[in-house]
């Protein structure tokens, strides 16, 4: 099926309706944005509505997050990353093909001032850092997205290192000299990735904080992103050796 954009004044009405609309949120149907056509418009690109329907709902088992992860980029292999910063896109998805989902993996405090908190975060996205980091749909394809981007890595390998520390996950997505860099988040996942593979080290949380303080300081003087991938794993060895005194990866 063709993309659907909330129109900008039926979003903020949404967002106005946060408030009123709480036992909707938690129980209930915005069915009526998919079916009232002044609430939307459709998009250039075309999405695989049935693989997107197929996301796995959080249970005892888990959370599916690399699964899930996957599943979104591949139903929305068009999105290009312009269109993907938009938020009337993910605000569509989570309220109407994805509200069920948006519910079990981020469920709705009793409270309700916390509820209002809770559904501004992951239900809709007004900053770059929740599309990125918070909103229910669109995290998924933007982890996909900077994984997909690692050569050497499978889909899988990359996200399985990725989403295994929810802290050490923060620490490069709210960087920008680590997630907006190909070349330097490509060296710092397949460090990542051959930690992961013995004993996890570096994805200690003081350990990996030091990590990232160090290279953003060494990128204050040197453009990391001009390096080719032999000098940044150099350097990244040379932190993680000399600086860490960790074992070498």
């Amino acid at each position: 099926m063709r993309a659907r954009y909330l129109k900008r004044a039926a979003l903020e009405e949404l967002r106005e309706a946060v408030p009123q609309n709480l036992q909707v949120y938690r129980s209930g149907s915005f069915s009526h944005l998919a079916t009232d056509v002044s609430k939307y418009f459709e998009g250039t690109f075309e999405l695989d509505n049935e693989r997107l329907s197929s996301l796995r709902k959080p249970d005892d088992e888990g959370l599916y997050e690399e699964q899930n992860c996957a599943i979104s980029y591949n139903a929305l292999s068009d999105l290009s990353p312009y269109e993907a910063r938009d938020e009337r896109f993910w605000v569509y998805l989570t309220h109407t093909l994805l509200l069920e989902y948006a519910r079990k993996r981020w469920p709705i405090p009793d409270d309700d001032d916390a509820a209002i908190d809770h559904i501004n975060a992951h239900f809709f996205a007004k900053e770059k850092r929740q599309i990125e980091r918070d909103n229910a749909a669109s995290r998924l394809w933007w982890m996909a997205r900077l994984c997909q981007r690692v050569p050497g890595l499978a889909l899988n390998e990359c996200l399985e290192v990725l989403l295994y520390r929810s802290d050490v996950r923060a620490n490069i997505i709210e960087r920008p000299t680590a997630s907006q860099s190909v070349e330097v988040f490509s060296a710092i996942m397949k460090k990542l990735h051959a930690s992961y593979k013995g004993e996890k080290k570096l994805f200690e949380r003081k350990t990996f904080r030091s990590f990232m303080i160090r290279i953003n300081s060494i990128g204050g003087v040197k453009l990391l992103d001009c390096m080719g991938e032999p000098q940044l794993a150099g350097l990244l060895s040379t932190v993680i050796e000399g600086d860490l005194g960790l074992a070498a990866l």
